[in-house]
């Protein structure tokens, strides 16, 4: 079920917002929720890896918490220069998974 939320914009973004749905064809409602599931997503990858970062999380917990394969996982790191780190322990608690 679907739940109604208010908020208030700048003008400009409310601007930005109505161009952008005018271009694509769709309405406000559709765009936004579309940029906010994104966002969550985007959101969820950057906390895990700041949960990665700190070793708190290996790599496959990581990308499970993300919500993305372990491989797109990596690639991210490695298109954000983060260091990959995989130890024997990390290996040990993957394959209890």
């Amino acid at each position: 079920m679907s739940e109604s939320i208010t908020l208030r914009l700048p003008p400009e973004t409310a601007k930005k917002l109505r161009e952008i749905a005018k271009k694509e064809g769709k309405d406000r409602s559709t765009l936004i929720r579309e940029l906010l599931e994104n966002g969550i997503k985007e959101k969820n990858v950057e906390q895990a890896i700041e949960l990665y970062r700190a070793g708190q999380v290996t790599g496959w917990r990581a990308a499970q918490l993300a919500g993305i394969s372990l491989w797109n996982f990596y690639k991210i790191l490695a298109d954000k220069e983060v260091l990959i780190q995989y130890s024997e322990r990390d290996l040990e608690e993957d394959l209890k998974s």
